[in-house]
């Protein structure tokens, strides 16, 4: 079994026959945990420098325990008189790992960490784990996100000549190889790898997919590194093969991605699971289920908080008559349009005539002008709400609108409040259709633009 050890300061350990360092707290019980593997020719520890440890006396997110993986490759393998690292030997031992970690020790989130040839390891690894989940996977499981640095996913120019006589493993890594193959026919047809929505995109799995590469990495091409990762998952770090995953400072780039990813992955996953839950619960039968309203958020650059406040609101908005749906939720009938669409856009950004957010409104102002019912709500968050709100009004033509509200709150704290006020609203201007009242929220509608 793995090697737990339980510190309340990070310190590295040696490793047992497991090749699995499980660090974690005696005073904490985590369920959210960084796997770190290295690459060709790595170690357990020192291929990371103080990354796990930096990693592991974090407070910006939630707790994590931190796993290091070791195995034997390339001088390693010689050292201990094996011919190379038996890499589909160690994938499936990695995959029996992640099994029993989740399975036996209560882990709910698996956030990887891999170097070079160890992103290939991990996404080998990955594969066997869900091909064994079979058909009780859902699209959220216990792998929360990928993100590979200086990792060669398009192959190495390395992996030439007499290197692949001498070291085995380097087979991997040869452009075009059938492991390579394998790993991205895999992830490309049953993987979303985009980390911005708790929706699976029609895919299998949801494993959103980061890369990193190095300005100055003589191994690994800025091609081969971020190949089949989505272009706003792509990092580019100055430093070379090596120094890229020996981050010395929480500031430096590479540990405040995986922070992000780690609390953005954590959100987008709490939304899936609290909308799955919605689905179980009213899937009996079409006839059990109270009348629908259906949302939808857009924005130039949606922020978690903001996402957070806009979940609360549905929330907040729900009652036993009534039950409001993101219009991703599964539990809602593809026939279904959207009844309320919310644009969010930060104030500075709309004062300074931000483009991409003109874009938003405009499209939500052409969806409201032809779609019967639909009812739009366009905010502007921050300390200049009010003249920001003057400057959508400039994009738009004259009012008065029917069903358009353009609306200003000073922060995300009084977003999901303003939103639930508008879902009763909507609900209570057609009592044919929700004969219910909700909850009674009561937020006053001083100012607003609905008409």
């Amino acid at each position: 079994m793995p090697r737990f050890i339980k510190q309340s300061a990070f310190l590295p350990a040696d490793f047992d026959h497991s090749g699995l360092n499980v660090h974690t707290r005696p005073d904490k019980k985590a369920t959210a945990a960084v796997i770190f593997v290295h690459g060709l020719g790595g170690d357990g520890y020192g291929t990371w420098g103080m990354w796990p440890e930096l990693v592991f006396e974090q407070n910006t997110v939630e707790t994590l325990d931190v796993i290091l993986f070791s195995y034997d490759s390339f001088y390693r393998a010689w050292r201990n008189r094996k011919s190379g690292a038996r890499l589909p030997f160690v994938a499936a031992q990695l995959t029996d790992w992640i099994r029993e970690l989740t399975e036996d020790h209560g882990y709910t989130d698996i956030y990887f960490v891999a170097h070079s040839l160890g992103g290939l390891v991990v996404e080998s690894t990955v594969q066997q784990y869900l091909d064994q989940l079979a058909e009780k996977a859902t699209p959220v499981t216990p792998i929360a996100a990928i993100f590979v640095l200086a990792s060669p996913r398009a192959g190495a120019g390395l992996a030439l000549g007499p290197f692949r006589q001498l070291i085995p493993e380097i087979e991997w890594l040869r452009r075009a190889s059938p492991q390579l193959q394998q790993a991205e026919s895999f992830f490309a047809s049953r993987v979303e790898s985009l980390g911005t929505t708790a929706s699976a995109g029609g895919r299998q799995f949801l494993i959103p997919r980061y890369s990193a590469i190095a300005g100055g990495d003589r191994v690994v091409s800025k091609m081969s590194g971020l190949f089949g990762v989505p272009e706003q998952q792509r990092l580019r770090l100055n430093g070379n093969h090596r120094s890229i995953v020996k981050p010395d400072r929480v500031n430096q780039a590479q540990h405040v991605r995986l922070l992000k990813i780690v609390e953005r992955s954590g959100e987008i996953r709490r939304t899936w699971r609290r909308e799955h839950r919605h689905a179980a619960k009213f899937e009996v039968s079409s006839h059990s289920l109270p009348p629908l309203l259906v949302t939808e958020l857009r924005s130039d650059d949606i922020q978690v908080n903001w996402e957070r406040a806009y979940n609360r609101a549905l929330s907040l908005a729900s009652t036993d008559h009534v039950q409001v749906f993101d219009n991703r939720n599964s539990a809602v009938p593809s026939s279904h349009e959207t009844d309320i669409l919310v644009c969010v856009h930060d104030a500075e950004t709309i004062r300074n005539t931000g483009e991409r957010c003109r874009k938003v409104v405009k499209a939500a102002y052409d969806q409201h002008q032809h779609q019967r019912g639909l009812t739009v709500v366009i905010v502007a968050i921050g300390a200049e709400h009010e003249e920001a709100k003057g400057v959508i009004q400039s994009w738009l033509p004259d009012p008065p609108y029917r069903s358009l509200s353009i609306e200003g709150v000073p922060s995300a704290e009084d977003l999901s409040d303003l939103l639930a006020l508008w879902m009763e609203v909507v609900v209570e201007r057609d009592p044919v259709r929700w004969p219910q009242r909700t909850s009674g929220l009561s937020y006053g509608t001083e100012g607003s633009d609905l008409v």
